[in-house]
C-alpha cells in the first residue's frame, strides 16, 4: 500500500509541471486560427437554428396553428350577478382561459402591477378583466397583452347571460369545444366605412385582441375536445362591437314537403326541394352570452403608458345620468314657473283668494 500512496504523490507533482511546460509552449498561429473559426462556424449554427425556428413558427401560423395562448379571466370587487354569470358562461365557452378570484382594486398601489404578475404566475399572455363601478351600474372591460401591453379599455352594455336567454348548451354544443370567429368587414384597416377615412387603424389592432380571446388554438388545451360546434360572431356597428354565440345545430334532411297555394278559385300544389341530399340540415341557434363593446381609450402598454387611441364620440354613463336628471329638473322648474305665473294671473283679474269679498261662509270667517 505504501508503493501505492508514492506513485499517486508522485503524479500528483508531475501535474502542475507538466501543465507549465504546456503553458509556455509557442502556439502556431494556423492552430488559432483553426480554433476562432470552429467558434465562428457554431455561433452561424446556432443563428441558422434560431432562424429556421422563426420560419418554422411563421409557416405554422400560416397553417393555421395558432401560438400557445391562454386567458386569464377575473372580476375586481363589486360585481353584480349578472357580471358573475357572464364570466363563468365565458370560461365555460372557452377552454383555454383561467379564472381567477376577484380582485381588489382600492388598494394604493393600484391593480395594474397586480394583473401582471397575475399573468406571469398562471403563464397566461392575455387579461380579461371586468371591472365594475358605480355599486355595479356600469361594467367595463380591460383587455391586454402583459408584460408590454397594448390595453384596450371597453364598456360593456346591453349584457344577457345563458341564463337570462334560456338556452345554455343544449343540442350538440359541448363544452370544451372549438368555435368558429368572424368577424364582419368593418374590422379591416380598408374596410367599406374606412374608405377615404384615416385614423382606422385601430379596428385591427382591436380584431387582433378579440382574436387572441376567442380564438382557440388547435393544440396545446387541456381539456378541449376535438369539435367545432358553435360560431362566435364579432360585427361592428355604429361605432359598437356587438357579439353574438350561435350554436351550429344538426338535423336530418327532409325529404320534401308539397305546399297547397290559392290563386283565386284555383288551387295549386307545389313541392319544395330536398335540401342536403346525402347530408344533415345545418342551423344556427343563439345560445348566449350576448353583450356589446364600445372602445373607450387603447393604451400602448399593459394598463398604463400614453394614449394611442381615444373614442371621441363616447359617452360616460355618468354624463348620461348627469343629463336624465338635469332634464328632470328642467321640466320640474318649468312646471312650477307655469304655476306661479297662473296664480299670478288670476291675483291681478281678482279671481284669487285676495280678491274675493268675504262671506259668512267663507273659511276665513269660520276659521279665523
Amino acid at each position: 500500500m505504501a508503493s501505492v500512496y508514492k506513485s499517486i504523490s508522485k503524479k500528483k507533482q508531475e501535474r502542475p509541471v507538466n501543465d507549465e511546460l504546456d503553458d509556455d509552449e509557442d502556439i502556431d498561429m494556423n492552430d488559432l486560427i483553426e480554433d476562432t473559426s470552429d467558434e465562428s462556424d457554431e455561433d452561424d449554427d446556432e443563428g441558422e437554428d434560431n432562424q429556421a425556428n422563426a420560419a418554422s413558427q411563421l409557416q405554422s401560423i400560416k397553417d393555421g396553428f395558432m401560438p400557445k395562448t391562454r386567458v386569464l379571466m377575473l372580476t375586481s370587487r363589486g360585481v353584480t350577478h349578472r357580471h358573475r354569470y357572464l364570466l363563468s358562461d365565458l370560461t365555460a365557452l372557452l377552454p383555454h382561459t383561467h379564472k381567477e378570484n376577484k380582485l381588489d382594486t382600492k388598494k394604493s398601489g393600484g391593480y395594474n402591477n397586480l394583473l401582471n404578475s397575475l399573468a406571469e404566475l398562471h403563464s397566461c399572455n392575455v387579461v380579461f378583466f371586468l371591472e365594475a363601478r358605480k355599486r355595479g351600474q356600469d361594467l367595463y372591460l380591460w383587455l391586454s397583452r402583459p408584460p408590454n401591453g397594448p390595453t384596450i379599455k371597453f364598456s360593456v352594455t346591453n349584457l344577457h347571460t345563458m341564463g337570462e336567454m334560456g338556452t345554455g348548451f343544449a343540442g350538440n354544443c359541448l363544452k370544451g369545444g372549438r368555435g368558429v370567429v368572424v368577424f364582419d368587414k368593418s374590422f379591416d384597416e380598408k374596410g367599406p366605412e374606412a374608405v377615404g377615412h384615416t385614423g382606422t387603424e385601430y379596428r385591427g389592432l382591436i380584431r387582433e385582441m378579440l382574436r387572441k380571446v376567442f380564438c382557440v388554438p388547435k393544440r396545446g388545451v387541456k381539456g378541449m375536445k376535438p369539435f367545432v360546434d358553435r360560431i362566435i360572431g364579432v360585427f361592428g356597428v355604429d361605432g359598437k362591437i356587438w357579439i353574438r354565440v350561435y350554436e351550429i345545430r344538426e338535423s336530418e334532411a327532409g325529404k320534401g314537403s308539397s305546399k297547397e297555394t290559392e290563386d283565386g278559385d284555383d288551387k295549386k300544389s307545389a313541392k319544395s326541394k330536398d335540401k342536403g341530399i346525402g347530408g344533415p340540415e345545418v342551423s344556427l341557434v343563439e345560445i348566449g352570452p350576448r353583450f356589446v363593446l364600445t372602445p373607450i381609450v387603447i393604451l400602448e402598454g399593459s394598463f398604463g403608458g400614453p394614449v394611442i387611441y381615444e373614442n371621441k364620440e363616447y359617452v360616460s354613463p355618468n354624463q348620461v345620468r348627469r343629463d336624465t336628471r338635469l332634464e328632470k329638473a328642467s321640466r320640474y322648474a318649468q312646471r312650477r314657473d307655469m304655476q306661479t305665473g297662473h296664480e299670478a294671473k288670476r291675483s291681478t283679474l281678482g279671481l284669487g283668494k285676495e280678491g274675493r269679498e268675504r262671506d259668512a261662509l267663507d273659511t276665513r270667517e269660520v276659521f279665523a
